[in-house]
């Protein structure tokens, strides 16, 4: 199969999406963005648990993939915009619709090693 992830999506993954959850909610979000919606909310059309939907929402806010409302209960909607990000996630959306695996592996795969990190770790005294 050829890669069906362009270098773009491919960093943008690795950069602004740590799980799986992370981009299924942000699609959600994204599919209706007029729409505001809970953590529980979320959670119920996930099928996950509350808390950790909450601590997704809340991450995701944090990166500026989605906006947080204060209403009593704290509620989310997309709001990506501007540097490219809106299309990003469109192909994004296309990507993961047909092809949800290879999305799945590269957001579950571990970080690439940071060259600068790895070459001052080969400084560091043993004792």
């Amino acid at each position: 199969m050829p890669d069906v992830i362009s270098d773009e999506l491919r960093q943008f993954l690795q950069q602004r999406l740590a799980s799986v959850e992370q981009v299924e909610i942000v699609l959600l979000l994204k599919s209706d963005p007029s729409r505001t919606w809970t953590a529980s909310e979320v959670a119920a059309h996930l099928g996950t648990a509350p808390e950790p939907a909450a601590m997704r929402l809340f991450l995701l806010a944090s990166a500026g993939l989605i906006a947080f409302e204060v209403q009593g209960i704290p509620r989310y909607r997309y709001a990506a915009t501007g540097d490219g990000t809106d299309a990003l996630l469109n192909e994004l959306a296309s990507v993961y619709d047909a092809h949800r695996e290879a999305v799945t592996a590269l957001v579950e795969a571990p970080a690439p090693p940071d060259p600068i990190r790895s070459f001052a770790d080969a400084f560091k005294l043993k004792r």
